[in-house]
């Protein structure tokens, strides 16, 4: 199948493709129950002794095995079929959630049990991350490609929005089991989805005469010098944005003397604020500049950090919650469309793989440093810190990216 020419366009123009449309909405529900289960982790993890180290190493945990296994993953995404791969990484994300409910059920939930479900699921997202972003274009081809990642960036921070409410709702009168539970019946859906997908409707790209290799794609990669500035930069604003989630509980109890309804909320907020920056790159995306985009983003990102830090009270940290989840989505989702689009057929799972490996080893990097300071030193400091740094690396993205311009301007 190949992609119309005369294609409409506007913000949800992926959706006129129905095995996206399959995926979109189970991948929503999906999501809103693995954020509603998160929601509940960290504040078990943090519960237990009041410790915000605890959420950190949740947060980590969940991600650090894609530091080892992003790359290899992102090659089993070019060397099998995507589909198939998807349906068996959601098989065992299923299994793992029914022995959480289980471990919930029973009241075994000390902070090394959660930890240790915790790197489960992220031994399984190591694998499944970089096949989920790489099957995007078999499902809408490469004309949709970038609206279709504005829109997964829209369906993850909706459900980013939702889960929490949830999960916050459900802790304070169901307790956790039933966060659990939530999370479970959420991968029988996608499953459902994963099956109706019609063969015929699917954007398949011709497959190499060889297969790629793990090596031949780096080297790939390293050709690339403007995708290794996204990816890279990508890095540090995972490092020193991201660890905020984790800092959430302790923020919400010591700066705001509130409890877990607040810790939602917040939460819920940063949510907010990257749904509306994914819903105008889905509708306007096309339009702006790129560099643009993630320059602002960077910058609006720093600001949130910053007013969240000298905020004194819940109504006006909310709003600077949104802030964040706004500038770090624009620049994420921004930056994610750049690499797909930059990344060669034989070699987008693979070039997707390192992008999630970046991600994975500077989120659990960002918590390990930001977490053990925030017991030792005010919270407020961490804050401003996370912020000034930020804007470092804004300075340093763009006088790179002018560099560049300029070498490929005198030919160089």
């Amino acid at each position: 199948m190949s992609d119309s020419a005369n294609a409409p366009s506007g913000a949800f123009v992926s959706l006129r493709h129905p095995n996206y449309r399959y995926y979109f909405f189970a991948q929503l529900l999906s999501l809103t129950g693995s954020w509603t289960q998160t929601t509940a982790l960290m504040w078990l993890a943090y519960s237990a002794e009041n410790y915000s180290s605890w959420p950190s190493m949740i947060a980590a945990l969940q991600v650090l095995p894609g530091t080892f296994l992003g790359p290899w993953g992102g090659n089993l995404a070019d060397r099998l079929p995507r589909k198939k791969l998807i349906i068996f990484t959601q098989c065992m994300f299923f299994l793992q959630s029914i022995g959480l409910l289980a471990a919930s059920f029973v009241g075994q939930t000390a902070p090394w049990i959660l930890m240790l479900f915790s790197l489960l699921w992220g031994v399984i997202n190591a694998l499944d991350l970089p096949a989920r972003l790489a099957f995007l274009v078999e499902m809408v081809g490469k004309k949709d490609l970038f609206n279709a990642v504005a829109l997964n960036s829209l369906q993850f921070n909706l459900a980013r929005l939702m889960g929490p409410a949830i999960g916050a709702y459900l802790l304070t009168w169901y307790g956790p089991t039933w966060c659990f539970a939530v999370n479970a019946s959420s991968y029988l859906i996608l499953l459902l989805a994963l099956f109706a997908m019609h063969p015929s409707a699917m954007f398949l790209e011709k497959p190499p005469e060889v297969k790629p290799g793990l090596l031949d794609g780096l080297r790939y990669l390293l050709g690339k010098p403007d995708l290794i500035l996204i990816i890279g930069t990508a890095g540090g604003m995972a490092v020193l944005g991201w660890p905020l989630l984790g800092l959430l509980p302790a923020y919400a109890q010591k700066e705001l003397a509130m409890g877990q309804e607040a810790y939602g909320s917040l939460l819920s907020g940063v949510g907010g604020g990257a749904l509306s920056a994914a819903l105008l790159l889905a509708w306007k995306g096309a339009k702006f500049s790129k560099g643009l985009m993630q320059s602002i983003g960077m910058l609006v990102a720093s600001l949130g950090l910053l007013f969240l830090a000298i905020a004194g009270t819940f109504g006006q940290a909310l709003p600077c919650s949104i802030l964040f989840g706004s500038g770090m989505i624009l620049f994420f989702a921004t930056s994610q469309g750049m690499v797909q689009l930059g990344a060669g057929d034989n070699h987008r799972g693979l070039v997707l793989g390192v992008w999630s490996m970046m991600l994975c080893t500077a989120v659990p990097l960002g918590n390990f440093i930001a977490g053990p300071l925030a017991d030792i030193f005010p919270l407020r400091n961490i804050l401003v810190g996370m912020a000034f740094l930020m804007g470092l690396l804004l300075v340093t993205f763009l006088l790179v990216k002018t560099r560049m311009k300029r070498s490929i301007t005198k030919g160089i």
